[in-house]
This record gives C-alpha cells, structure tokens and sequence, in this order.
C-alpha cells in the first residue's frame, strides 16, 4: 500500500465516522458530581517553615517563596 492509498482509506474511516457520529445529541455544558469523595476536607495545617527554608535553599535561585529554573535546566 502506498502513502496515497492509507490517505485515501483514513479520509474514508473519517468520513465514515463523521456520518455516523452527526445525529447525536451532545450537552453543551458538562457537569460531574461525585457522590462518593476519598479526600475529607480539613482545614490544614500551618506550614512548617523550618521545612520550607530547608526546602528553599536547596534551590539554585529562589525568589521570595518561589524556585526559579529554567526549563530542561533540572534535568
């Protein structure tokens, strides 16, 4: 099979399937409840800033709370 013939044939399947698919009727707005959640909701704890500095200052460059890298630069 040629690169022409499987253009042919995926513009086939494609139209196929676009024919197929146009009678359904889809909702525009899409909501999902869950009824069942595995997190329980808490108020938190305060942050432990000791971990924090610790955790900032093995950082290369940090700005205020914040590590400032380059993409691909932590690799």
């Amino acid at each position: 099979m040629n690169s022409e013939e499987i253009k042919k044939d995926a513009q086939k399947i494609m139209d196929n399937f676009m024919d197929e698919m146009k009678d359904i009727q889809v909702e525009d707005d899409f909501i999902l409840e869950r009824e069942t959640c595995f997190r329980e909701e808490g108020t938190g704890t305060e942050p432990d800033e000791n971990f924090k500095q610790r955790f900032l200052s093995n950082a290369k460059r940090t700005s205020g709370d914040a590590i400032l890298a380059n993409k691909g630069d932590w690799v």
